[in-house]
């Protein structure tokens, strides 16, 4: 209820909501930046009804999603082509589905001030679930644009010490000037996150009726009344990260005829000076109070300095410097080549026993060995690498793209990334087809963390093989039959995972992976359908198992009520969300690690999940109803998407949005 007074104090006091007339003719152009920075990936603005109902960030970007169950608590897809592929182990990957990061800031340029508010609340007294989104962005001036984004979110859970608090902001600019520009991206995030550990029992939700979903036992307890909070296990995550990319362009002034009349050649290029800067700050506490009850059930490996209380804690700090020479010409050809400089420092400590005055006592590891029982351990590394790109565009049908980076020094040293894709557009300019061919030739050193890492519960040094990635892949693109088929082929060399004791290891012989996926939107009277599907076949499952299919799919029936007497329309969807996935050892999670690993133990999925919901527009106002796994207890309770975390039961939800236009 706070968090709905406090949107609607937002909204009052928006300036927007003073000139709430919907102008039409307003262009709000937003894009984000590619893996490179060289240039601007078109992207939509949330206004449309379609999916509105998907408020949950993973279920909005993934086909199929393995998840403990409440949003914001760590979560990855199924379908391996939808995961990052070169995203560094760092501990909290699995949180950052739910974190504003410089990779995923959207910029904007405006023609009028744009403010969006929206508002969630679901579940009950014990379950409740509340979001609060807050968003704004204008122009300063015609090439100047500046925004603003928070975030505050706390879910429940609708089992015991599921309880998530998620708190992020964001600020963002962009200048687009005939000499200078840059885009800016500054963000901040934290996330506490209760852990239950799983049911201990599975058969206590598949063979047992509990009248509230916070009487099963799970692993992990504590202390969780009307008036107190107190899990017995949590992390905490700290994010900041900040991204500016600065640019200079060098452009010649258009050139008059010569003496004799004739023009002078213009220039297609021209260059640009471009300066980088990146900036990654990672904080993950581990607290766990009671570690013998994850010793004893056989959860944890071992209690390496204390076996009354763990308190981990990890500090990783990541800075990039690049300079560019980029020679820029129309469309999006290009030329650059840069040179980077990383520096990457990791900082570990864990806290001894309690003493007596009923503190703890850190020990920050600072030496390169470790030693028991008083660990110390801490890393600087630093990598520096060149990078060169070359995209072309020819005859508005065919674009070329090529990069290359190389690592000569440092610890990624002799590193290498080739990489290319060449797309083929023809048929009618606004609603052609494509073809794109893609390929990434890699080989990289393997993530720090999976080589060092010490912990109350986990520690290890490893020495691995560079790893060897082949990528192809292949996508058909219809626009107008709302049709896209995507194939994906993917060769690893010394491919490491985490394994069923989740210990990094590596695979050393040659791991294939083949998927095709497909997407599809059917559109016949009033009645809308959108699928998603993919196809996914590993060579080895038990080092890399995935479901044979997964599918997502949206039907819904769509409706205009007008009313004559006022002029007014009301816009209206009401429909399904269905998911699926065929049986396969979904991937086992270990609470001291934040992260997913493999299991043997139990084969998961061939359960659908159904969603019910009710979308409604009226002008720039949105709202939906929804009623989540409608299908609870029709069939039999498998609903585990990883071992020992069951999903949501039966859940209703509500949310708003209100979009203004100044």
């Amino acid at each position: 209820m706070k968090n709905l007074l406090l949107a609607i104090l937002l909204t009052s006091l928006t300036p927007a909501m003073l000139h709430a007339q919907i102008d039409t003719t307003v262009v709000v152009y937003s894009w984000k930046l590619d893996d490179l920075y060289t240039k601007r990936i078109r992207t939509t603005v949330d206004t449309a009804l379609d999916n509105f109902q998907n408020y949950n960030p993973v279920f909005r970007q993934y086909t199929g999603v393995a998840t403990l169950g409440n949003i914001g608590l760590p979560a990855q897809s199924i379908v391996y082509s939808e995961r990052p592929q070169n995203q560094e182990f760092i501990i909290i990957n699995n949180f950052m589905p739910f974190m504003k990061l410089q990779e995923n800031t959207q910029y904007f340029n405006t023609r009028k001030p744009f403010t969006r508010i929206a508002y969630l609340n679901g579940g009950s007294s014990q379950t409740k679930e509340e979001r609060l989104d807050a968003f704004h962005t204008q122009n300063l001036t015609k090439t100047l644009n500046v925004g603003l984004h928070y975030t505050t979110s706390s879910s429940l859970g609708q089992y015991r010490f599921q309880k998530v608090k998620n708190n992020s902001f964001r600020v963002f600019s962009n200048l687009s000037g005939q000499v200078y520009s840059y885009q800016l991206s500054f963000n901040m995030n934290k996330i506490v996150a209760d852990e239950n550990g799983g049911v201990i029992n599975d058969a206590l939700i598949t063979d047992t009726t509990y009248t509230y979903t916070k009487d099963i036992p799970t692993l992990f307890g504590g202390e969780e009344t009307t008036n107190k909070h107190s899990p017995d296990v949590f992390n905490e995550i700290r994010n900041l990260n900040l991204l500016a990319v600065q640019e200079v362009a060098f452009r010649g002034n258009r050139q008059k005829p010569d003496s004799g009349g004739v023009p002078k050649k213009l220039k297609i290029f021209y260059p640009k000076l471009i300066y980088i800067f990146s900036m990654d700050r990672n904080i993950r506490l581990f607290t766990d109070k009671n570690p013998l009850v994850g010793l004893e059930s056989g959860l944890y490996p071992a209690l390496n300095v204390s076996n009354t209380l763990t308190s981990d804690s990890l500090l990783l700090w990541k800075l990039l410097n690049t300079l560019r020479l980029q020679f820029q010409g129309k469309k999006n050809n290009h030329y650059f080549i840069d040179y980077s400089y990383e520096y990457t420092s990791y900082s570990m400590s864990v806290a001894s026993n309690q003493n007596e005055n009923g503190t703890t006592d850190s020990t920050w590891f600072i030496t390169d060995v470790f030693k028991l029982p008083a660990l110390n351990y801490s890393s600087r590394l630093v990598s520096s690498f060149l990078s060169s790109g070359f995209n072309k565009v020819f005859a508005n049908l065919v674009e070329l793209n090529l990069y290359g980076r190389y690592y000569f020094t440092g610890y990624r040293a002799t590193d290498f990334i080739l990489g290319g894709d060449l797309k083929f557009s023809f048929g009618d300019t606004k609603q052609p087809v494509t073809i794109q061919i893609s390929g990434t030739n890699e080989l990289r050193t393997p993530d720090f963390l999976y080589t060092h890492y010490a912990s109350n519960n986990f520690l290890w040094t490893r020495s691995f093989n560079k790893t060897v990635l082949n990528h192809l892949s292949m996508n058909l693109f219809v626009s107008s039959k709302k049709f896209e088929i995507r194939g994906d082929y993917y060769l690893f060399q010394n491919y490491i995972y985490l394994n069923e004791d989740a210990f990094p290891e590596q695979y050393q012989s040659p791991l294939s992976l083949f998927s095709v996926s497909g997407y599809k939107r059917f559109d016949f009277w009033k009645v809308s359908s959108i699928s998603k599907l993919a196809f996914q076949k590993s060579e080895n499952e038990n080092i890399l198992d995935l479901p044979g299919i997964a599918l997502n799919n949206s039907t819904y029936l769509t409706h205009m009520f007008n009313f004559k007497a006022t002029g007014g329309k009301l816009l209206t969807m009401i429909g399904f969300d269905l998911y699926y996935n065929t049986k396969y050892y979904a991937d086992a999670y270990m609470p001291a690690l934040a992260a997913f690993h493999r299991q043997n133990e139990k084969q998961l999925g061939n359960y659908p999940y159904f969603d019910a919901f009710l979308n409604v527009q009226l002008k720039r106002f949105r709202f939906f109803l929804k009623m989540e796994h409608v299908n609870s207890g029709w069939i039999d309770k498998n609903y585990f998407s990883v071992l020992h975390y069951p999903r949501n039961d039966r859940n209703f939800k509500v949310g708003l949005t209100w979009t203004f236009y100044d």
